[in-house]
């Protein structure tokens, strides 16, 4: 069956469904949270429900209300990110149909589509967050997932904006050790039926390299021969040559021994030199960038995804990225782009770009379009130029006059505060953005007076 036939299956179900809410999940088990996928926001796992079956890690009441609301061609609300892709002009193939068409999920559509919703399952695609100890500060990540985070938050407080709440910690863990925390009891208890159906298991924080749960997960791995499974898992790249070096040898020997079939390394970075550094306070560009090739030099890795989450301060610096991996791409073609738009806190967003702005991303797809695989055999695929394409085409969306004087200000008064914490100096760091943060900063001082 051939991709359109594929999507044409998927839709026959309805317009909304997606099969990776049955089949792919994020769990968060230092809070109780998950989500499918990594989109929607997450919601509560009701420990109530893990009492009587582990695998309501997965299969929440919630979630399982959701999986018939797509059944019955309704647009759950939560997955409003994909809703936008698909509504933007043009024809695009949302997350929700890539994911659907993968390995993981398609083999499953029958079975799936004529299941009661009501019924458990277990995923095929599982990331698990073990804890959020991370010594990376990013400028759109959160306290709750970042240990970093959390303390920057009780030193300072929160920032001064209208929308303040993004970076702040929404609930303290309530365990005194990962070991009491009854969400990770309960994954401990589910794991030796979960890997039976594994597909896909990444493991995300955080900083994954940081938890001991991670070698914890890799060490059981011993314990089973999975040949059709694939470890992945993200990583700032930000640690130690040596734990790296580790990470690796354990990495081979479980491929060595035929425990898992593949290993895969996300990795993220959102722009060029200090303007990555910047977006991403903790990171040191040209670290990342050794420790990127060391990664991509690995015979025991079969794959090298760099995740991009593209916001406003990822535009000017954009090209620069493009051609790094580009270079990168020509040497070890394992290496692939993965872009999505950041879509919280607003004010970071791509879309608040000016016109100035937008014909810059226009440039960037032109020249990512130039570098195309089907020209040289080793650039960028039609899949990575769509992503980005997308991304383009959302920004290029008119948005209203109330939408950018409210959050456009918040990113003027962010970008002073962040400055002051981290000690930064953005107007050095983001010399093309002056005349936007003018803009900003005109509609900051217009909002502090009504």
């Amino acid at each position: 069956m051939n991709r359109d036939d594929k999507v044409k299956a998927i839709q026959s179900v309805s317009p909304s469904f997606c099969l990776a809410k049955w089949l792919q999940v994020t769990i968060d088990l230092a809070h109780g949270t998950n989500h499918s996928c990594h989109h929607p926001a997450r919601h509560k796992i009701p420990l109530e429900e893990i009492a009587q079956d582990p695998s309501a890690l997965h299969n929440t009441l919630f979630k399982k209300a959701r999986r018939q609301e797509m059944l019955a061609g309704i647009r759950p609300s939560e997955c409003e990110y994909c809703w936008k892709i698909e509504d933007a002009k043009g024809t695009h193939y949302s997350d929700r149909l890539v994911k659907s068409l993968d390995d993981w999920a398609f083999p499953y559509l029958e079975k799936i589509k004529t299941m009661p919703p009501s019924l458990s399952l277990n995923p095929t695609y599982v990331e698990v967050m073990f804890d959020k100890a991370c010594h990376f500060s990013c400028s759109y990540c959160m306290a709750d997932i970042s240990s970093k985070i959390e303390a920057e938050m009780s030193e300072f407080g929160p920032y001064p904006m209208k929308n303040n709440s993004h970076r702040l910690l929404t609930e303290k863990t309530k365990w005194k050790t990962p070991d009491d925390n009854p969400y990770i009891q309960a994954f401990w208890k589910w794991f030796p039926d979960l890997i039976k159906d594994l597909k896909v298991f990444r493991i995300t924080g955080g900083e994954p390299l940081l938890s001991k749960n991670t070698f914890k997960f890799i060490d059981k791995l011993a314990d089973y021969s999975k040949p059709d499974l694939t470890l992945a898992i993200n990583s700032n790249l930000g640690v130690s040559r040596e734990i790296l070096q580790n990470f690796c040898l354990k990495m081979e020997g479980l491929k060595t021994q035929g425990k898992i079939g593949a290993f895969e390394l996300y990795t993220s970075v959102d722009t060029y030199g200090a303007q990555a550094e910047f977006i991403r306070a903790g990171l040191n560009f040209d670290h990342y960038l050794e420790n990127l090739e060391f990664f991509c030099q690995q015979d025991s890795v079969s794959r090298v995804i760099l995740m991009g989450t593209f916001s406003l301060l990822s535009i000017p610096n954009f090209h620069l990225l493009l051609k790094k991996v580009y270079e990168l791409k020509q040497i070890y073609p394992k290496l692939i782009l993965d872009l999505s738009y950041l879509k919280e806190p607003e004010y970071l967003r791509a879309n608040l770009a000016n016109q100035q702005l937008k014909e810059k991303l226009n440039e960037d797809l032109q020249l990512m379009q130039s570098l195309h695989e089907k020209k040289t055999g080793k650039g960028f695929s039609d899949h990575e130029i769509n992503k980005f394409k997308r991304i383009c085409h959302w920004v290029y969306e008119n948005v209203d006059n109330d939408y950018l004087m409210t959050h456009k200000g918040d990113f003027s008064i962010f970008v002073d505060e962040y400055s002051r914490r981290k000690g930064f100096d953005f107007h050095q760091v983001f010399p093309e953005l002056q005349s936007f943060y003018a803009e900003a900063r005109k509609m900051a001082l217009f909002n502090s007076k009504i």
